[in-house]
């Protein structure tokens, strides 16, 4: 149904369109994205390094909890790879994977999507709101785990139009898909998955049951500053070193 319209780019008029049943709302087709991304990480972006270093405490804390620290893990969508560096020095294997941008601080640990490859937990942090096709992206993300961790801000009761919420992004037109809880819980239910949230900005699409209430507090982040020293692993950053060494002297 037609919620509301709006104009993006400061040039484009442009159309929202909600969902009776669960609030899901997105934009008409982005025909503006060329446009949107002539700079992948949009400039208006001045919190990225706060953001991940804070991600970084919260995303090793609940998976040292709740999965195996051993394995492999993939940041889908990770940028500037500003995230991977972080985690590998917190010890986790951590690979980083990106369609369009250039990786910056985890060159040498790119991830792979090709084949039958199976990462223990997937991160994709502020990327669901780019998706122009949530279900075939999400459908082709859990291809590569069955574990995903990802931010995205639920649409605010109320359901504010867009010139009345910041995360429409009117400004740099990269967002266009907006979720409620209810949209979410669809999509664990259509996947026969389990959806944690702390009905905000932090969830996680898992075959494992989570305790709701512990992930709540875990994605927390004065919880995860206190918590995650408790759980020291051993960093990745003099392994990783000697290994990039090597490739820049071969």
């Amino acid at each position: 149904m037609l919620f509301s319209q709006a104009t993006v780019l400061k040039m484009h008029s442009v159309r929202y369109f909600r969902c009776n049943n669960c609030g899901f709302i997105c934009t008409e087709e982005p025909y503006w994205l060329q446009e949107a991304y002539s700079d992948a990480i949009t400039g208006s972006d001045i919190g990225l390094v706060r953001r991940n270093t804070r991600l970084a405490r919260i995303a090793e804390t609940l998976i040292r909890i709740f999965f195996s620290s051993k394995g492999l893990f993939l940041d889908y969508a990770g940028g500037y790879g500003l995230f991977v560096r972080l985690m590998r020095d917190r010890g986790l294997d951590f690979r980083w994977y990106d369609r369009y941008c250039t990786n910056l601080f985890a060159k040498g640990f790119t991830g792979s999507v090709e084949g039958n490859v199976s990462y223990r937990l997937m991160t994709a942090f502020e990327v669901f709101e780019h998706l122009v096709d949530p279900l075939e992206e999400i459908d082709q993300m859990l291809t590569f785990s069955r574990n995903i961790l990802f931010t995205t801000e639920l649409v605010p009761s109320g359901c504010p139009k867009p010139e009345d919420w910041w995360y429409y992004g009117l400004e740099h037109g990269q967002h266009v898909s907006f979720y409620t809880k209810r949209t979410l819980e669809i999509i664990a239910a259509r996947h026969n998955m389990h959806l944690a949230s702390n009905g905000k900005s932090m969830h996680l699409l898992s075959e494992k049951r989570m305790p709701i209430c512990l992930f709540y507090l875990l994605a927390r982040y004065k919880a995860a500053m206190l918590i995650s020293p408790l759980l020291p692993g051993t960093s990745l950053l003099p392994k990783d070193f000697s290994t990039v060494s090597s490739k820049e002297l071969c």
